[in-house]
């Protein structure tokens, strides 16, 4: 009884709180502690990321990449909002909200006012309606964890990759270099790192791949130096496993998949039910798990000011395609850009630049797994 008097009370109070807080557009949300440390500064407004406000508060997110919508459901209430838009719909009411919804880093981010006026009152709802049980505490060894990840390396031996036209910088060579640095700060954080390649040899498209799906890992990282016929482009780039979105995209696959060329068992070719089920699969848990992924590396790559970040961004590289675990594929810099191809050979540069990658990842791991896998159960 003492215990069903406690969750009213605490129904009660939270109801209270966010009543308060709408009627005065003043921020009187308590919120969890993990989640007070994403709070993100957005156009000089406090935003929070709308996946772990749902998860804290019991309630289910779905979005949708192709229309940029997000769908948060209680018990009985439906609240739909769009990417870049104040505009929304609450049980298919049409409403606005104090900002608009924000994409960054691939994380959805909603205005704090949002959660205090429009989310909590539907958590609320759901945590009354809800039948409760009390069962004692079990304690279970973690499911979700993140313990090894393969570094592949691009290019390598005779596949040399893009060449730097100002000073013949290597591409095979500096994205060894970067990998390298990479491995040393995972490893130092207490992680097991499989690397594809550790020297200058010869690895086939096919060998990547096949190393990852056999080695039991939990993420697949996939390093090299980005190179465009456009001299004036620049700046870090993440990628993801999805079709090609524009002409860079394709043109870059082209570039990075050359070395089924140089394989002498390549095979390339499969049938169109293949590329049925490989695009099924990317729209799997994988595929989410990856946009999350590039989304931390791209936000720490920023963070770090160390080169400009262009983002993440998706295309259908044949080591992403092959892969069955988390697969992304970073780009970290332009080759064929005359200042960056002059900062990439600077240890220096590196050093930041492999931090920034390795700290986007060590993030993603630590939310993994308190969030058990960015799910409920």
């Amino acid at each position: 009884m003492r215990k069903k008097n406690l969750l009213k009370f605490v129904v009660v109070t939270i109801t209270a709180v966010v009543l308060a807080g709408c009627a005065t557009k003043t921020s009187y949300l308590r919120l969890d502690p993990a989640l007070s440390r994403e709070i993100r500064n957005i156009e000089g407004f406090q935003y929070v990321p709308l996946v772990r406000l749902c998860d804290i508060y019991g309630l289910n997110c779905k979005w949708d990449t192709v229309t940029r919508t997000a769908t948060i459901t209680g018990k009985s209430d439906t609240i739909i909002l769009r990417s870049g838009s104040d505009q929304i719909l609450v049980n298919g009411v049409a409403g606005r909200i104090d900002r608009p919804v924000a994409l960054s880093g691939g994380a959805v981010f909603v205005p704090l006012s949002f959660a205090q006026c429009e989310l909590l009152p539907i958590a609320v709802k759901t945590a009354i309606t809800a039948p409760v049980k009390w069962v004692p505490e079990v304690t279970a060894p973690k499911r979700f964890t993140i313990k090894t990840i393969i570094l592949d390396t691009g290019h390598g031996g005779k596949d040399v990759g893009a060449v730097g036209p100002a000073y013949g910088s290597k591409e095979k060579l500096l994205a060894l270099q970067l990998a390298k640095k990479i491995k040393s700060i995972l490893e130092a954080n207490g992680m097991r790192i499989i690397m594809t390649r550790g020297d200058d040899n010869f690895i086939s498209l096919e060998k990547r791949t096949d190393i990852a799906n056999k080695s039991n890992a939990d993420l697949f990282v996939s390093v090299h130096i980005n190179a465009s016929r456009s001299r004036l482009l620049r700046g870090f780039e993440c990628y993801y496993l999805s079709n090609a979105t524009d002409d860079n995209a394709r043109v870059l696959e082209a570039f990075e998949d050359s070395s089924l060329k140089l394989s002498d068992s390549a095979d390339a070719m499969h049938s169109s039910q293949l590329d049925k089920t490989l695009w099924d699969m990317s729209l799997t848990e994988n595929r989410m798990e990856s946009a999350e992924l590039a989304g931390y590396i791209c936000s720490s790559v920023e963070e770090s000011l160390v080169i400009k970040n262009r983002g993440v961004r998706t295309a259908r590289f044949y080591v992403l395609k092959h892969t069955n675990i988390p697969s992304i594929l970073v780009e970290g810099g332009y080759i064929s850009n005359r200042y960056e191809e002059q900062q990439l050979k600077n240890p220096a540069v590196l050093d930041r630049l492999a931090e920034a990658i390795a700290r986007g990842i060590l993030r993603y791991k630590k939310r993994y797994e308190e969030t058990e896998g960015f799910t409920n159960a």
